[in-house]
C-alpha cells in the first residue's frame, strides 16, 4: 500500500510539474518565432498609426457634410458608404441614417465634392442639391426608395 502511495505521488508530481512547464511555455512563448512576430505586430501597429496619424494631419484633408434627403433605411446607408469609399482619394465617410447625412473626410488634392456627390447620385440617391441617377433609383431595393414610390410597406 505504501509502494502504491509513493508511486501516486511521484505520478502526481510530474503531472503538476508538466502543467507548470506548459504554462510557462503557453505565457512567454517558446522561441525566436513568436519574437519576430511580436516584431511584426509593433511594426504592422506602428504603421497602422502613422497611417492614421498622417489622415487626421494631413494638410490636404477636408471634411464635407452632405445632405441625403432620399436616403430611407440602413441599406442606403451601406450602399452610400460602399459608394463613396470606391471615389479616389476618400479617406473616411460616416452616414447618418437618422440625420440623413453623410460625413465624408477626402483628400482635396485626389477627389473635391463634386466627384462624392456624384458618386451617391450614380448610386441612385440624392447628393445635396443633384438628383439621383433614374436608372440607378430604379435599380435600388423597394426599401430604399421613396415612400411614394415603394410597392410594398418595409422597415428596414
Amino acid at each position: 500500500m505504501q509502494k502504491e502511495l509513493k508511486m501516486n505521488k511521484t505520478i502526481l508530481k510530474t503531472l503538476s510539474i508538466s502543467f507548470i512547464v506548459f504554462a510557462v511555455v503557453l505565457m512567454f512563448g517558446c522561441g525566436k518565432k513568436e519574437n519576430s512576430g511580436n516584431q511584426n505586430d509593433k511594426q504592422q501597429t506602428t504603421q497602422t498609426n502613422e497611417h492614421d496619424m498622417h489622415k487626421s494631419d494631413d494638410k490636404n484633408a477636408e471634411h464635407v457634410e452632405i445632405k441625403l434627403p432620399s436616403m430611407q433605411c440602413n441599406i442606403c446607408k451601406k450602399n452610400i458608404e460602399k459608394a463613396v469609399n470606391k471615389v479616389p482619394g476618400t479617406i473616411d465617410v460616416k452616414v447618418d441614417k437618422n440625420g440623413k447625412v453623410a460625413h465624408v473626410n477626402f483628400d482635396k488634392t485626389k477627389t473635391d465634392l463634386s466627384r462624392i456627390e456624384n458618386a451617391i447620385t450614380m448610386a441612385g440617391y440624392d447628393a445635396n442639391d443633384k438628383k439621383a441617377d433614374p436608372s440607378a433609383y430604379q435599380n435600388l431595393d423597394d426599401c430604399c426608395k421613396l415612400p411614394k414610390d415603394q410597392k410594398e410597406k418595409s422597415s428596414h
